[in-house]
């Protein structure tokens, strides 16, 4: 019956006779090669696959050419125009065609060249990628040209004009309408503007924290409104100065700093940073403030995430911690070449890392949360009170002093990682009447 339906429709009446399924779903029994244009927009639709992706590689751009300060401009939280403008080392008129050319770039030359890139970009796809996938535009002038140039671009990275334009040495880089030239990618984009926007300003927020010596501000300008600020550094030296402008004094203040320094000469680690006190309420609800670098390169690290957040739910388990850990190491240590967004990276020894980060955090808990000087209850003048760990412990004077080994361990195990969700309950220990609550 289905063979006289189809017979009667005109269509094949079996899968040898289907064309379309010739040579195993090959169109016509051909292997061929695929056109460019296609090639072009396929491939760049894998690399710029978000607005944070989009201004992480312009960005990078701008860092790349030395700027010491960079202005981010978006409109409609970046769908109508994604603007970033530095005062770097610019672009020189030789390279303008280019600039925006497939594999093109000056940061390698040889593959064996990736074992010592020291630059953010190396691949040469975003440019030419963002040409496929918006309007791309370029400002740009050197120190050694009188005035700067205006070049536009098609959606196959082909300058389509060049114009004198003033300009102070720098570049600026406009991308219009991101992703209008993939339908359903646009779509989307536009439904999710909200999400991509918030993505967008965590992405930049662990660029502002890790740039030392470099001014970051960006701007927003939604719907009717004037324009916004998202976000501003000053040129500032440290990290600890960047957080204090991206995230408050607050923020800032409620932070404890740590560091590891490896002695072997065949696993070299420098680890610098800072994490949220383990007292309750001092978290966050959510991992969102979780910024990891490797050689000043913003990342993604999974199982470093999980050790130490596992280590840190052993002292405040209902909250995240605040975690901004620098980590210097070898170039040939590390494999950045793994996605095309260079965020997903291949460490050598990372085991021994994991290790090395819990040791730094062990030097900044453990004190606090597990040793309780005996002359604390010793002295001529009875405390009423000590503070450890975030929780209080109300001493009474019928202290048996007599017993101070025991009252030790049980001093101990009250302060030990909690066990219960309840750190309000009044618990007693031995002889001593005490009484401990959360402050």
């Amino acid at each position: 019956r289905a063979k006289k339906m189809a017979a009667a429709a005109g269509e094949p009446t079996s899968l040898e006779s289907n064309p379309a399924l010739d040579g195993g779903g090959i169109v016509g029994g051909r292997v061929q090669a695929i056109d460019k244009a296609a090639v072009h927009r396929i491939c760049s639709g894998q690399v710029v696959l978000s607005l944070a992706i989009a201004l992480k590689e312009l960005l990078e751009n701008s860092l790349d050419a030395g700027a010491t300060s960079i202005d981010i401009r978006l409109k409609e939280h970046g769908m109508e125009l994604l603007e970033v403008s530095d005062n770097g080392s610019g672009i020189d008129p030789a390279n303008y065609q280019a600039l925006t050319l497939k594999y093109h770039t000056s940061k390698l030359r040889d593959f064996r060249d990736l074992e010592s890139v020291a630059t953010f970009g190396f691949r040469g796809e975003a440019l030419s990628s963002l040409c496929a996938v918006g309007k791309l535009s370029v400002v740009t002038c050197t120190a050694t040209n009188a005035v700067g140039a205006h070049i536009e671009y098609d959606h196959n990275g082909q300058i389509e004009s060049i114009t004198p334009m003033a300009r102070e040495q720098g570049t600026t880089v406009s991308v219009q309408n991101l992703f209008s030239t993939l339908p359903v990618r646009y779509r989307e984009f536009k439904r999710n503007i909200k999400k991509e926007f918030s993505k967008m300003v965590q992405i930049l927020q662990g660029y502002c924290l890790v740039c030392s010596n470099v001014r970051i501000s960006c701007t927003d300008q939604y719907g009717k409104s004037g324009r916004s600020k998202v976000i501003a550094t000053n040129r500032n030296a440290t990290i600890r100065e960047n957080i204090v402008d991206v995230f408050g004094h607050k923020q800032a203040q409620s932070l404890l700093p740590f560091s590891y320094h490896s002695d072997d000469e065949s696993v070299r680690f420098s680890i610098e940073g800072f994490i949220s006190q383990p007292d309750p309420g001092a978290g966050r609800s959510a991992n969102d403030r979780q910024f990891f670098f490797i050689n000043k390169r913003p990342c993604e690290l999974p199982k470093v995430v999980k050790a130490l957040n596992e280590m840190y739910h052993g002292f405040n388990r209902h909250q995240y911690p605040v975690l901004i850990v620098d980590i210097k190491t070898a170039q040939n240590s590390v494999d950045v070449n793994v996605t095309p967004d260079k965020r997903t990276v291949f460490l050598h020894n990372e085991e021994t890392l994991i290790q090395y980060l819990k040791l730094a955090l062990d030097k900044i808990f453990d004190p606090a949360s597990k040793h309780i000087p005996l002359q604390s209850f010793k002295s001529s003048k009875p405390q009423s009170s000590i503070t450890s760990f975030g929780v209080r412990i109300d001493l009474t004077s019928s202290a048996d002093d007599s017993q101070p080994e025991a009252l030790r361990l049980r001093l101990n195990r009250l302060t030990q990682r909690p066990t219960s969700s309840d750190d309000s309950k009044r618990l007693r220990v031995g002889p001593l009447s005490t009484a401990a609550t959360t402050t």
